[in-house]
């Protein structure tokens, strides 16, 4: 393929580029309800960083330690269990956004270095990354070892840094000893009485945002304070704006030698070191050799604009090329809508449609950094297994790379196909706590009812919402594990009345139910028979359930939403009927 070809929106884009942004990867992520606490946890395996269900459980926090105590290098095992409590990383996410740990595992005997980032996902769930970065540690523990003595430390401040101060930590009282012209044009003080404050507002007012919560963490008076006591010297690269350009800076903080009050902290230019680094590493990858890894391991690449639609496709199989997508186009998202209904197997389109809805996708993006789909294409008329892959090539991009493998002969020769189907779309859409259909399972049967309401072939149905009573009182007094329990029965008795329709566990107490066939006909029965029941197991102590019902109006609801929402507004005034009955 031709450079010519390599066009989107006027924009050069190289196989390079797209493989770089691909590469990009956490080891580890975890997804975590802060309500109750469950999680799963997922990871990446094989040459196509396929991202799988590692393990799940219901008390993150409660496992946490448990796993801490026994994976966590000893030294940073008590910071970690402390500096991981659910009531700090909650505040610390309300506060900043994001949080940010550093701690080394053990592995064979030897401690590795890792670093996690936590960041909402929504109001209710904290999305958790983990990254390995023993190499990027080890290095700066190198450059510290190398920087020992007094006079070489002097001796390079005094030939590689725009600017150094020497800071009095218990006044704030600094001085500036050295600046460069450029940096002196940012109106940097020569000297002062309140160091921290001054450095904040520099810090917001001059370093790229993206690296500013970073630095202003990293320079907090007791965070320096602590870390400098604890490694000896402090190292920060960031962004900056220098002559209205955007620069790389190297920072390092070190205890003086000759006051022991004292720190001096030296800025440094990088810039022209990290851009080489780039450029070397753009240099040793030549284009053929790119363009034949991506050949043997993708079959077809798309570059998107997220803003416009417009998009590219770079194929590199001919049966990928016959699916008439065309090499650009102008709306991906909705040419993608309309070839999943031809080309997927029919089994897979209601996940699929969902996922790779445009504003779905973006939001998988932007708190995982990817998304990793597993379905089935119809080739020749034939089903065969393909991976999704689907990355921003950065945070602020206004493109996303999306990429298909074919993942045809490794899944036949893992597992037989029926039993692999059953049990992939199972996993993906059963609750683990109760063992019945989850949220994701719902939003998929609600994308079909919908279709057949719009077109008018929508059968006979009710919605059933059932809250569970008085859970928050068994989790504060009992714990969590008799929470679980209590949500368990609750279940129980939710499909015990509800034997001929599927229950759905939609929120950490809420259940939906969709009413069709001899659960439909028998609707007003079993309501009344299950609202019956909640005054004589209130007497004995066991578990109750407010609900609610609502039956689809043919001709008048356009959605099951509106079905929903009925049933879940019926829902709430039997709990109030409950709840004064129970005085």
């Amino acid at each position: 393929m031709s450079q010519e070809n390599n066009r989107t929106g006027g924009e050069n884009i190289s196989f390079l580029q797209i493989a770089l942004a691909l590469a990009d990867d956490y080891e580890s992520i975890y997804v975590v309800d802060m309500n109750d606490n469950s999680y799963v946890e997922y990871s990446t395996s094989g040459n196509t960083k396929e991202m799988t269900v590692r393990s799940s459980g219901s008390d993150f926090f409660y496992d946490l330690i448990g796993n801490a105590k026994k994976l966590v290098y000893k030294e940073d095992r008590d910071k970690f269990i402390t500096s991981f409590e659910k009531e700090k990383i909650a505040a610390a996410l309300d506060e900043g956004g994001s949080y940010m740990l550093d701690y080394r595992l053990v592995f064979d005997g030897k401690p590795k270095y890792y670093a996690l980032k936590a960041i909402r996902r929504g109001t209710h769930s904290m999305v958790i990354g983990v990254q390995n970065v023993d190499t990027q540690r080890r290095r700066e523990l190198a450059i510290r070892e190398e920087t020992r003595t007094y006079a070489e430390i002097a001796q390079s401040f005094a030939m590689l840094y725009e600017v150094i101060f020497h800071v009095n930590v218990k006044t704030g009282h600094y001085t500036q000893y050295k600046s460069s012209d450029s940096y002196s044009k940012l109106g940097i003080d020569k000297g002062g009485d309140d160091f921290f404050s001054k450095l904040q507002q520099d810090v917001i007012r001059y370093i790229h945002e993206d690296d500013c919560y970073r630095v202003l963490q990293a320079l907090r008076r007791d965070n320096l304070i602590k870390a400098l006591d604890e490694n000896g010297t402090v190292s920060i690269v960031y962004r900056q704006m220098l002559d209205g350009k955007e620069q790389y800076l190297n920072l390092i903080a070190m205890k003086s030698m000759t006051d022991d009050d004292g720190i001096v902290l030296g800025v440094g230019n990088i810039d022209k070191q990290v851009r080489k680094e780039q450029a070397i590493q753009a240099e040793n990858r030549t284009f053929g050799e790119i363009a034949m890894a991506l050949a043997q391991r993708y079959e077809v690449i798309y570059h998107v604009n997220i803003e416009t639609g417009e998009y590219s496709e770079y194929s590199a199989n001919e049966k990928y090329a016959k699916l008439n997508i065309g090499s650009k186009g102008n709306d991906f998202f909705g040419d993608t809508q309309k070839n999943m209904k031809r080309d997927i197997y029919p089994e897979d389109y209601p996940m699929m449609a969902l996922a790779m809805r445009k504003e779905n996708l973006i939001e998988q993006l932007r708190v995982t950094g990817k998304t990793v789909l597993n379905y089935r294409l119809l080739i020749d008329g034939r089903p065969e297994y393909v991976a999704l892959f689907a990355v921003r090539p950065k945070e602020d991009s206004t493109h996303l790379i999306v990429a298909v493998a074919n993942i045809d002969a490794a899944r036949k020769n893992e597992l037989d196909i029926s039993d692999a189907i059953g049990s992939a779309l199972d996993m993906a859409n059963r609750d683990g706590l109760t063992g019945v259909k989850n949220k994701r399972a719902y939003e998929q049967a609600e994308i079909e009812i919908d279709e057949k309401i719009v077109s008018g072939d929508a059968e006979s149905f009710a919605v059933a919402i059932c809250d569970i009573n008085g859970l928050k009182i068994i989790n504060d007094t009992k714990g969590h594990q008799a929470g679980d329990e209590y949500i368990r029965s609750a279940c129980t008795l939710i499909c015990n009345t509800f034997k001929h329709s599927p229950v759905f566990r939609i929120g950490g107490d809420e259940f939906a139910v969709l009413l069709k066939g001899a659960d439909y006909n028998d609707r007003a029965g079993l309501i009344k028979g299950l609202i019956n029941e909640q005054t004589d197991r209130t007497k004995s102590g066991q578990v109750t359930v407010a609900v609610g019902l609502s039956d689809f109006m043919a001709g008048s609801d356009i959605s099951l939403k509106q079905v929903f929402e009925r049933a879940d507004e019926a829902m709430y005034e039997n709990k109030k009927k409950f709840k004064l009955q129970s005085r």
